[in-house]
């Protein structure tokens, strides 16, 4: 297949499967969510530490089952995204972004209480740069791949694997009513309730994009493409809009 082309894959290669086979999208999810909890109780000074600790974990998780064999569906025309694909795929991702950010803009009781926003001077004004390089790197890069693997290849799947005796017989990417009502809940559910409203279109609209590419490389760059565009927006875009009092709109809640 040419660089440029579409990934057109019905089905992800055959893996030599032992066990469940659950470990490695359960894993990196939990371990996300474990690390986060507790983050919450430590003191704010772990705040710097634990920008870096948390994605480079969860990543390390992942690297560690994709050698020993895991995500085979992530290889071959599932990685793939090629040049045409990957800048359509860049276009959807900054649509999606609009998804996400044009309700709170429109309506301000759907905003959470003040207080909570992410401080990119957490560790001093010095340290800005850093702590901003550090926030990419977990919300742009490695939450897009540890939540896809987990959202697109597992939840999707195991949505109707009770068809079958192992989910890691289905294809990725195969549309299916259930498969996309269960995945929507999930990936809802899994956020924090104030984001439900733009939650549901944006998964919606993100896995039918998933049906259309059948890439899981194609669907992490969507991922990753809305979240790095929201954090450009939080540096970039505070005078960009205003609100009816004219204060500047701040979208740091975002990110």
């Amino acid at each position: 297949m040419a660089p440029d082309e579409f990934a057109t894959a019905d089905a992800a290669p055959e893996p030599e499967r032992e066990g469940h086979g659950w470990w490695p999208y359960i894993g990196p999810y939990g371990g996300f969510l474990l690390m986060s909890e507790l983050g919450a109780r430590l003191p704010e000074a772990a705040g710097p530490f634990l920008l870096l600790l948390k994605p480079a974990i969860v990543l390390a998780l992942i690297l560690w089952f994709r050698s020993r064999g895991a995500y085979p569906e992530w290889r071959g025309e599932g990685a793939r995204i090629g040049w045409r694909g990957g800048a359509l795929d860049l276009l959807v991702g900054l649509a999606l972004t609009a998804v996400w950010v044009v309700p709170f803009l429109l309506i301000p009781s759907l905003r959470p209480e003040p207080g909570g926003e992410f401080d990119p001077a957490m560790a001093g004004e010095e340290f800005v740069g850093l702590i901003l390089v550090l926030r990419l790197f977990g919300y742009g890069i490695v939450t897009p791949i540890f939540e896809e693997l987990f959202i697109r290849s597992f939840v999707m799947r195991m949505a109707d694997a009770w068809e079958v005796e192992d989910f890691r017989g289905l294809p990725i990417a195969r549309f299916t009513v259930r498969s996309l009502l269960v995945t929507t809940v999930v990936f809802t559910v899994g956020h924090v309730p104030w984001e439900w409203w733009v939650c549901v279109p944006w998964v919606l609209l993100s896995s039918l994009w998933f049906y259309y590419r059948k890439s899981l490389s194609a669907v992490m760059l969507v991922h990753g493409v809305t979240n790095g565009a929201l954090l450009a927006l939080a540096i970039w875009g505070g005078e960009l809009f205003r609100d009816a009092d004219g204060s500047a709109f701040s979208f740091w809640f975002f990110v």
